[in-house]
């Protein structure tokens, strides 16, 4: 007889998020893309992660940080509850500049006015240019209305983009409490 115990089975624990369902049957969750990851783990675990993983960062914020500054991103990011995607536009805009020892967080109102300034400046040009077309007598009536719908929908494409660019990140400071820290309590 040999003193060694003999196992029918082994469990194996690989990872915080494995399941041994029993016997010989074990279940365990491998992410194959970056994506897979964002979309199943949660906010804190994404958190840890991001911390430590400069490319988990990056794929999720858009844009690169430091170790030293990567925690500061995300406490500001959990302090007024904001999403990924407004994290992204507030570095777009902005409002986030990263330094390599710093958050700095800006929150005048220079950009807000400078898209509206841009908003209306576009807006007069399209409005000059529709208007034009509408005295020209010798088009034909469908062409010269089909360029007009056309330049119209320009218009709004470009006014779109350029208050998601400038106006609404600022809008997302101001309603997260972030333009005021006295307002939100911590």
């Amino acid at each position: 007889m040999s003193d060694t115990p003999h196992f029918d089975s082994a469990q194996l624990n690989l990872a915080l998020e494995q399941r041994a369902a029993g016997r010989d049957y074990h279940e365990y969750f491998i992410p194959g893309s970056i994506k897979l990851l964002l979309a199943t783990a949660s906010k804190t675990k994404l958190d840890e992660l991001a911390k430590g993983n400069e490319r988990l960062f990056k794929y999720r914020f858009g844009f690169n940080a430091t170790s030293t500054v990567r925690p500061q991103i995300i406490e500001f990011q959990t302090k007024y509850d904001l999403l990924d995607d407004e994290i992204r536009w507030l570095k777009r805009a902005g409002h986030l500049r990263v330094t390599r020892q710093e958050l700095i967080i800006d929150t005048s109102r220079l950009m807000p006015m400078y898209g509206w300034f841009q908003v209306t400046l576009v807006s007069l040009v399209f409005a000059a240019a529709i208007l034009q077309l509408a005295g020209l007598e010798t088009a034909i009536p469908w062409k010269r209305d089909l360029t007009q719908i056309g330049l119209g929908a320009i218009w709004f494409c470009i006014a779109g983009i350029l208050i998601k660019m400038f106006v609404n990140p600022w809008r997302t400071l101001k309603q997260a409490g972030a333009l005021n820290p006295m307002t939100k309590s911590s």
